[in-house]
């Protein structure tokens, strides 16, 4: 059995790793944060119709344009990794709960099976950090 070391700090290859996966979530997030600068009305009227503050809504600049930012960055990954899970769980659960149990017919894709890669990747930064290539490294949220 093949066994190696990750806790060499020679292994760059999984400091790469963790920074391209900190780069294509926190990339991809900010286009739909992107989305929402123009309007935010969508995000808003599924606050209400949940019984929720509308006010709430602007909570979704926060986990798609500023954590995604800091993630790439890699600022404090592990706290903005778990903003971007927490948004997927809030979109989820707000617009895409009915979608959980389907398959696109002309995919054969589960429905929500973009919401659920941010979701993975995001909770995969939660347990690993940000790796070697971050600007902190000295905090229990790095």
């Amino acid at each position: 059995m093949y066994y190696r070391d990750t806790n060499n700090t020679n292994n760059n290859s999984i400091h790469i790793g963790v920074l391209l996966l900190r780069i294509i979530i926190g990339g991809i997030m900010l286009f739909h944060g992107i989305s929402k600068l123009h309007d935010i009305s969508f995000v808003k009227i599924q606050l209400v119709n949940h019984a929720l503050p509308s006010i709430w809504a602007y909570g979704a600049y926060i986990g798609e344009i500023v954590a995604p930012i800091v993630l790439m960055l890699g600022y404090r990954t592990r706290f903005f990794a778990m903003i971007i899970a927490l948004d997927c769980l809030v979109a989820i659960f707000l617009v895409h709960k009915s979608e959980i149990f389907v398959i696109n017919p002309d995919t054969g894709a589960w429905a929500i099976e973009t919401l659920a890669l941010f979701l993975g990747g995001a909770i995969c930064l939660c347990f690993t950090g940000g790796g070697k290539y971050v600007l902190s490294k000295k905090s229990k949220w790095d």
